[in-house]
């Protein structure tokens, strides 16, 4: 029996959930009536497609083929809709943003109004940390610095995030410990092995973490000094570089796109989008407070 597009939706929901259960409420019918449909699917097939644990449900290298497939297939027929709805108004869906919390932030306010007001038919979805799927109808962008691209994306350059040193205004830099970003997973990463370079031995590291919003508050209340980024930073009232000049760190931030939605509509519009709105959102504030030269 070969599968029709209903059953491939079946294969997605469960493989995105890795549950029965979740999947049923995404497809909108009961456990048992999905749990009937993925066992008629697999018959049908003559192979498993999923191994069953208390853990939940695993795709076997047969679901994997499948679950390939029917994402190829999805996301053609993404493109066939948007196609068929272009106007006026620009595009039309949702669009995913994938990336570390902070940046996000600094998109969801006004940038991400213009955004809404121009493409008033676009939605935009912004999802912190790595989603637990990947393999999604909606396009789905990511934004992160060092890490390489996955499941066949590729990385286009975005522009240049300033980092540099802060105290709290109220501290002597030199009675404060370190506070540091800290990332289990990725323990190399760029302002990691800045922060190692001017350590000294013996100078301690007393707060670490995975999220700069939290550093930042930690170095505010005068826990430590630590590396933030300068757009985060630089304008906030109870902190003070360092050290005064140019930054002490500049890291690519990369937009990871994959090849069957980079042609779309919505994905091209959030491509611009994010190019023109880089600098003001996530360059260095510094330049901007230097008045023109007469």
């Amino acid at each position: 029996m070969q599968p029709n597009w209903d059953d491939l939706k079946v294969v997605l929901a469960v493989a995105r959930s890795g549950s029965l259960t979740l999947a049923a409420e995404a497809l909108g019918m009961d456990q048992s009536t999905c749990s009937r449909r993925l066992g008629s699917i697999e018959a049908g097939l003559g192979t498993i497609l999923f191994l069953r644990s208390k853990g939940g449900l695993t795709a076997t290298e047969s679901g994997e083929i499948v679950i390939n497939r029917a994402t190829e297939i999805e996301r053609r027929m993404v493109r066939m809709t948007e196609d068929l709805s272009r106007g006026p108004e620009g595009p039309v869906g949702t669009v995913r943003l994938v990336g570390n919390p902070w940046t996000l932030e600094r998109l969801a306010g006004p940038p991400a109004r213009k955004l809404l007001e121009a493409c008033p038919r676009l939605d935009l979805r912004l999802i912190p940390y790595h989603p637990r799927a990947a393999a999604r109808a909606d396009p789905t962008m990511q934004l992160w610095f060092e890490q390489p691209p996955r499941d066949f994306e590729f990385a286009v350059k975005l522009g240049e995030v300033p980092y540099a040193f802060y105290r709290s205004g109220d501290c002597d830099p030199r009675d404060l410990p370190w506070v540091a970003f800290s990332d289990e997973d990725s323990p190399r990463l760029a302002h990691v092995q800045a922060l190692e370079r001017v350590r000294r031995q013996g100078d301690k590291v007393r707060l670490q973490s995975g999220d700069n919003r939290v550093l930042m508050a930690a170095i505010a209340a005068g826990v430590g000094k630590g590396l933030l980024p300068m757009c985060l930073a630089a304008t906030h009232p109870g902190l003070a570089r360092l050290e005064a000049g140019p930054p002490e760190l500049v890291r690519i931030l990369n937009l990871h796109l994959h090849p069957d939605t980079v042609q779309t509509q919505r994905v091209q519009a959030v491509t611009r989008w994010l190019r023109e709105i880089f600098v003001e959102t996530f360059g260095n504030p510094e330049i901007a407070q230097i008045p023109d030269k007469m």
